[in-house]
């Protein structure tokens, strides 16, 4: 059989493909015999002679062998000599929201002040040393040769207004044995030196309401040229004791339309009216 003779390489050697193909062959077909008897059925002639007039391998055409699967080749790496560079996170653009501008209320302009001028201070006049004269708020009072207002207790003060001025004041001191009053203020249309003569007399009530006082006699005066009234009065206390005299004087400065009023008490009579017509005959109504 030429199956065999192939097999002993009796015959020519063929191709190497011939030879692999036909080697393949015989031993699919010895897998087909084999399973043939194992299974306990016998060939038939005719089944035996088919098998040896199967055509050689010569002859036959070579079986289908599965092709080979390609195998992808892979590519050679090309090495990326340019420096990677990781890619930037490119945040996404966020739209803020717009804020809507709260509307303010609109303020009233406010307006500029003009600069003021800066007033002058006002120069305090230098202390003068106290003698027996007084110079201020635009009169003269004069004492005797033998006392000066620096020992006198004075005391100035306002009378309408808080502080003294030209136009109203209150002057208290005491002058050997006597204790003195004086104040002025503006001259009213209808007031006299009799008029000022009794308001004083008033007020001296009114300020010693523990004493009795008693009217005495009154008179005409002259002071700086200007007429003016006196009178007199008398106190004691209860029981009668502890008496003392006053003197009032009143007159006007026209100059200045200045009303003035002039009271000096002390328990010595003598004493009281020296010293009352030193200070009338020493007044002036102006500054010396």
């Amino acid at each position: 059989m030429k199956w065999v003779a192939v097999l002993n390489g009796l015959l020519p050697t063929p191709s190497r493909r011939s030879v692999l193909l036909g080697f393949s062959a015989s031993l699919l077909l010895l897998v087909v015999v084999g399973c043939s008897s194992g299974d306990g059925s016998t060939s038939s002639p005719a089944t035996t002679d088919k098998i040896v007039a199967a055509p050689t391998a010569e002859s036959a055409e070579p079986a289908p062998t599965s092709a080979p699967v390609p195998v992808a080749t892979p590519e050679p790496e090309v090495e990326n000599t340019a420096k990677e560079t990781e890619p930037v996170e490119v945040p996404d653009p966020t739209v803020e929201p717009t804020s809507v501008p709260v509307p303010t209320a609109t303020t009233a302009p406010v307006a500029t002040a003009e600069p003021t001028a800066t007033p002058s201070p006002t120069p305090t006049p230098t202390p003068v040393p106290l003698t027996n004269v007084y110079n201020l708020y635009g009169v003269t009072v004069e004492l005797d040769q033998d006392a000066t207002f620096a020992t006198s207790n004075l005391n100035i003060d306002g009378w309408s207004e808080s502080d003294a001025t030209t136009a109203q004041g209150l002057m208290t001191f005491e002058y050997n044995g006597a204790d003195i009053v004086i104040f002025w203020q503006p001259k009213e249309d209808s007031s006299t030196p009799q008029n000022t003569v009794d308001l004083t007399y008033q007020l001296q009530q009114l300020g010693k309401p523990d004493l009795t006082f008693a009217p005495l006699n009154e008179g005409d005066l002259t002071v700086d040229g200007s007429a003016g009234r006196f009178a007199g009065f008398l106190t004691s206390d209860a029981s009668g004791g502890n008496a003392a005299g006053g003197l009032i004087g009143a007159w006007t400065c026209p100059d200045s339309d200045t009303q003035l009023s002039l009271t000096a008490t002390s328990p010595d009579s003598t004493a009281l009216q020296i010293r009352f017509d030193r200070l009338t005959s020493g007044f002036s109504c102006a500054t010396k």
